[in-house]
C-alpha cells in the first residue's frame, strides 16, 4: 500500500471526514487508537474475528487434501533451503550499485540524505570486489533485510513520527531468525553482509547472523518442522530472542500436552552457528503443514487481526504481504514477498476490465474462502468468505485514498489488520475520484502448488 501524505497525519480531518468515519472505534490489538488512525464503517459492519467467517465456510473442511498440501510443503522447504544449495550469487553488481549512485530521501531527523553520506555508504559497500564470498549463514534473530547497509531510514518527506508514516523505502522485508542465507560479500568494516535469501537479496547486519558448515546443515534440514503459531514468542536459549509466525525451527520431538521441542540457532564458541533445543509450551508451535482448514487458519490470522501496519517489518510489524506469506507458512504454502509476486503464483482469474459489481460476483463464485487471494496494484488480500452477501477480506492495509487540502494523494489511515469489504471507506465524502479498492481490483489467485 502507498504511504501516507505526512502532513495529512498531522492535521486535523475535515468535517466530512470525522463524520464518516464516526462512531465505534476499532482499536489496534495492543488496545491503542492513535488520533491519526480512523475506523471507517467497514470495520464497525464487518466482524474482525475471522473465526466467524471460518464457522461459515466450515471450520474444520480441509481446502487441500493430505497429499497435495504434503507436496506444496516439499516445494516451501526446497525454496526455504534455496539459499544453502547455491554456489555462488544470483545477483549482478550492476543491479546492487544502482541505488548508490543518487540520493533521495529523507532520514530519520527530517534532514535530506546528502551525495556525501550516500558516497560514504558506497564506498563502505565496496562493490568493486562484488562478489567476494560464496558463504553459508542462518539469521540468529529478525533480521532486517535493507536495500543499503544502512540502519537509517529512507522516507519520501519529512518524518517525525515514523509510526505515522511506517515507510523506510530501505526496507525490504523482515527475516525471521532460522532464515537460511547465502552470504555473497561483505562491506569494508565488516558489519554488513550482502545476501540472497528465500524471498530476494540485501543487505543484512552482520551481526544478526552466523556462518554454517555441512555439519549443521544436515542437522537443521534433516527432518521435520515446527512452525510458530503465535507472535512475540520469547525462545529460551543462549540468544533470548524472540519469533513470531513465519518463523520455522527444526521439530525435536512433540509431547503428549502438545508442546513441541525445537533447534533453535545461535552462534557457539567458535563463532558458527549452533542448536540450541528449547520448549515451547502447548499452542505456540505445531508440526507443519499444519492441515489446512479455515478453522485453523483463522486461529493464526486471529493472532495477526487489529495488529499495526508496519512497512516490510518495520518495527517488527506487517504489511500486506508479509500477512498473507506469514499466515501461511504453518500450512507449508510458500508465498512470495511482495504482492505482485503472489498474485501471480497459482491458478489465477483475471479481474481486470469488469464492472465492480461483476468483481464482487466473480470472487464469490470462484474465490476459495481462507485460500484464495485477492489483488491490485501494490496490495494483497485473502478472501475469507461472503458476508450478507458480499465479499470480505482480511488484510494489513494502510489506508484509503482521499482528497484533503487539495492533496489527491492524502489518506485515511486504517493502519492495522482488519476484516472489510471490498469497497472500504466507500461512504467518506473526500474519497478520491470515487475510487475503491473494488474498482482496481485485477486478480483472484488461488495457490494450487509449488513452483521451485
Amino acid at each position: 500500500m502507498r504511504r501516507t501524505r505526512f502532513r495529512f497525519v498531522l492535521l486535523c480531518l475535515a468535517a466530512c471526514l470525522l463524520a464518516a468515519c464516526a462512531g465505534k472505534n476499532v482499536p489496534t490489538r495492543d488496545g491503542t487508537l492513535p488520533s491519526w488512525m480512523q475506523t471507517p464503517r467497514d470495520l464497525r459492519d464487518f466482524p474482525q474475528n475471522l473465526e466467524v467467517y471460518a464457522r461459515h465456510a466450515g471450520s474444520d473442511r480441509r481446502l487441500l487434501d493430505a497429499d497435495a498440501q504434503a507436496a506444496m510443503d516439499a516445494g516451501f522447504d526446497r525454496i526455504f533451503f534455496g539459499p544453502w544449495e547455491m554456489t555462488k550469487t544470483s545477483m549482478r553488481r550492476r543491479d546492487v550499485g544502482s541505488i548508490f549512485r543518487k540520493a533521495r530521501g529523507f532520514r530519520r531527523d527530517g534532514a535530506r540524505w546528502s551525495q556525501e553520506e550516500w558516497d560514504a555508504m558506497a564506498r563502505n559497500a565496496h562493490l568493486a570486489a562484488f562478489p567476494s564470498r560464496a558463504a553459508r549463514a542462518i539469521t540468529l534473530r529478525a533480521t532486517d533485510l535493507r536495500e543499503m547497509p544502512t540502519h537509517e531510514p529512507r522516507f519520501s518527506e519529512p518524518t517525525p513520527d515514523p509510526r505515522a508514516n511506517p515507510f523506510d523505502y530501505f526496507q525490504y522485508s523482515l527475516l525471521p531468525p532460522g532464515t537460511p542465507l547465502l552470504v555473497a560479500h561483505a562491506s569494508l568494516d565488516g558489519r554488513w553482509y550482502f545476501v540472497e535469501c528465500p524471498v530476494a537479496g540485501g543487505w543484512v547486519d552482520a551481526g544478526d547472523v552466523a556462518f554454517v558448515d555441512d555439519a549443521f546443515r544436515q542437522l537443521w534440514r534433516g527432518g521435520t518442522f515446527a512452525a510458530l503459531l503465535r507472535d512475540r514468542v520469547r525462545l529460551p536459549g543462549p540468544a533470548g530472542q524472540e519469533a513470531g509466525i513465519g518463523a520455522v525451527f527444526p521439530l525435536v520431538r512433540v509431547h503428549a500436552d502438545g508442546a513441541c521441542d525445537v533447534l533453535v540457532p545461535f552462534r557457539g564458541p567458535d563463532g558458527m552457528a549452533a542448536g540450541a533445543e528449547v520448549t515451547l509450551p502447548a499452542g505456540v508451535a505445531a508440526r507443519k503443514p499444519l492441515p489446512l482448514t479455515p478453522g485453523n487458519v483463522a486461529m493464526v490470522g486471529n493472532v495477526m487481526m487489529g495488529q499495526p501496519y508496519g512497512w516490510g517489518g518495520m518495527f517488527g510489524e506487517r504489511d500486506c504481504s508479509a500477512l498473507t506469506r506469514d499466515l501461511f507458512t504453518p500450512f507449508g504454502i510458500w508465498l512470495p514477498r511482495n504482492s505482485v509476486a503472489q498474485a501471480r503464483r497459482g491458478v489465477v482469474v483475471p479481474l481486470e476490465g469488469l464492472s465492480a459489481r461483476e468483481k464482487e460476483a466473480r470472487v464469490l463464485a470462484d474465490g476459495v474462502p481462507f485460500l484464495s487471494l485477492v489483488g491490485m496494484r501494490g496490495h494483497i488480500m485473502l478472501y475469507v468468505g461472503p458476508y450478507k452477501g458480499r465479499p470480505a477480506i482480511f488484510h494489513n492495509v494502510w489506508g484509503v485514498r482521499v482528497v484533503e487540502d487539495g492533496d489527491d494523494d492524502a489518506r485515511c489511515v486504517i493502519g492495522r489488520a482488519v476484516v472489510t469489504s471490498l469497497t472500504p471507506g466507500s461512504e467518506l465524502k473526500n474519497l478520491y475520484r470515487p475510487v475503491t479498492f473494488v474498482d482496481r481490483l485485477r486478480t483472484l489467485t488461488t495457490p494450487a502448488g509449488p513452483r521451485p
